[in-house]
């Protein structure tokens, strides 16, 4: 951590002018809640309301965590996690911050690898994916109330076991971001890997509402929203100072989080996008098609939702199949 390039966040509008310097850890927290590493006490920030991840390579991403006035790059409000270039201009509600890095610079091996920017690729591919994004329903409001505690313990607890259930049906975690996980199934958008996924969501269910009526302090049933998206994804081992990092990314990957963010919007349990349906066998009877816009693309996407207990009987159906 100590040959990183050097990373601040300057606060120029919108409150006390202020500089905070991003190191010693990987992940940051911004919000006007206590423990907030970034402290923004004002009305229009949410408690918890970004977070910012440092990659294995030094790059930082920062994403909302579900706040009420949005998190905005650029003047473009952003929901899924965004990479941060020096000198890009981020809103917090009406505070505006600037981020600043060092120049990061990128040790070339003697092998074949190719330069993308600032980063060394190593392996580099396309590939058809399956990709399952989950969150706990209502996080914010819930840390508000029970403070960071027990909030923590849960995380902790919940993240281990959701890790566990990925990697158990075939699959693997990308990233936690806060209260949402990003797993993704790499070898193909076939029935069986829709139906692991599937499985998953189910499964990640039951453990969250388990989960929150055990953790003390919380004693509550917790519910999760869950998107499945299927489609073309650009995989990776991407890393500098001979340190490689898994990263996927593509379309396929910010629909998943569009779909997820429908959930929650519709009370939806689980919503496929239309590939990711059409992989599956006899399921008419029991997902319910719908039609919507999203940020960011021009056309309506078809969707296909259906809730928890309905999935449990489809997937009944399926028992011999998914047997491992």
């Amino acid at each position: 951590m100590s040959d990183s390039p050097k990373a601040f966040f300057k606060l120029v509008a919108g409150g006390e002018e202020q500089t905070w310097t991003l190191a010693g850890k990987s992940t940051y927290r911004v919000g006007r809640g206590e423990g907030s590493d970034i402290l923004l006490p004002y009305p229009w920030v949410s408690r918890q309301h970004a977070m910012i991840q440092m990659e294995a390579n030094f790059s930082h991403n920062i994403v909302d965590l579900g706040s009420a006035n949005g998190t905005f790059v650029n003047n473009r409000r952003v929901y899924t996690p965004t990479r941060l270039s020096s000198n890009d201009h981020v809103k917090i509600g009406r505070s505006e911050l600037i981020f600043l890095q060092e120049n990061r610079a990128v040790e070339q091996s003697g092998d074949d690898t190719s330069a993308t920017g600032d980063e060394t690729v190593a392996f580099l591919q396309k590939n058809q994916v399956t990709i399952l994004v989950c969150d706990i329903r209502q996080f914010t409001p819930l840390s508000e109330e029970v403070g960071a505690g027990p909030v923590s313990q849960l995380l902790a607890q919940w993240t281990r076991k959701v890790d566990g259930v990925v990697q158990k049906n075939g699959g693997q975690v990308d990233k936690f971001i806060g209260d949402a996980v990003l797993a993704v199934w790499p070898d193909g958008a076939d029935f069986t890997a829709v139906a692991m996924a599937l499985l998953s969501a189910l499964e990640i269910s039951l453990l969250t509402s388990k989960l929150g009526q055990s953790v003390p302090g919380i004693s509550r049933e917790l519910k999760i929203g869950a998107a499945v998206n299927s489609g073309e994804a650009v995989m990776g081992n991407i890393g500098v100072d001979g340190q490689r990092d898994f990263t996927i990314v593509g379309d396929v990957v910010n629909v998943a989080f569009r779909l997820q963010e429908i959930t929650s919007r519709q009370k939806i349990d689980v919503i496929l996008g239309e590939t990711t349906y059409l992989q599956l066998k006899d399921a008419s009877a029991y997902f319910t098609p719908q039609t919507y816009t999203v940020k960011g693309k021009s056309e309506s996407l078809r969707t296909y939702g259906i809730s928890f207990a309905n999935l449990r009987q489809y997937l009944c159906k399926w028992k011999s199949l998914l047997k491992k």
